[in-house]
């Protein structure tokens, strides 16, 4: 899900890319950040291209 947040700039437009809702996507993003320590979605998906996620 990281990736595909990071190619668009909104929880809705990634929704719509992988056919969730955008609840769905804050949801998921939310718990991917917690688990990192992330404080901002780029904080995220910087630590995911860095390989600290599968």
């Amino acid at each position: 899900m990281l990736p595909c947040v990071a190619a668009v700039s909104t929880n809705a437009g990634a929704g719509e890319r992988l056919g969730l809702r955008p609840e769905t996507v804050k949801g998921y993003l939310r718990s991917a950040m917690r688990k990192l320590g992330a404080h901002t979605r780029l904080e995220a998906v910087v630590a995911r291209r860095a390989g600290l996620l599968p």
